[in-house]
């Protein structure tokens, strides 16, 4: 059940992560200060390796727990 709970979690992450890739990129598209140059696109890419490392964490995770099923 432990890393079922993991799975889930890092699920969560992973989401989270691309909801905030889309609103750096609605940033970078459409910016409300023209200080902000390029670092919403750092902040965008940032959240994807963010959210594909959580991906695959997740997917770890519910394979450990499908092989501690009896």
């Amino acid at each position: 059940m432990k890393w079922d709970a993991w799975s889930v979690v890092f699920t969560g992450l992973s989401l989270t992560c691309v909801t905030s890739v889309v609103l750096f990129l609605l940033v970078a598209i459409n910016p409300k200060d023209a200080a902000y140059g390029s670092m919403p696109l750092f902040y965008a890419a940032g959240s994807a390796i963010a959210a594909l490392a959580f991906n695959r964490a997740s997917a770890w995770a519910a394979r450990r727990a499908a092989r501690l099923v009896p």
